[in-house]
């Protein structure tokens, strides 16, 4: 899982300053809890999550294990 960029709100709880990146095997309970609970922090924040599985790319709403990439962006809002 990789997460990317800046959140569109101002509180630096949202700021990522360098790419994060998890891991994760289908063997490891810890690792693949971990990478969840990143995953619904960031999604709960507004952030988009795209998931890739079988060379097709879609959002995503909840975890799975099981997709070959997920990626984590904060939206951009115009204005």
């Amino acid at each position: 899982m990789r997460i990317i960029g800046r959140s569109p709100s101002e509180a630096t709880e949202d700021v990522v300053k360098e790419d994060i990146r998890l891991t994760w095997s289908k063997n490891d309970e810890n690792k693949i809890a971990l990478a969840e609970e990143t995953f619904n922090e960031y999604v709960r924040r507004g952030w988009l999550a795209i998931g890739e599985l079988l060379g097709k790319k879609k959002q995503i709403f909840t975890f799975n294990p099981d997709f070959e990439t997920i990626v984590l962006a904060p939206l951009v809002m115009g204005g």
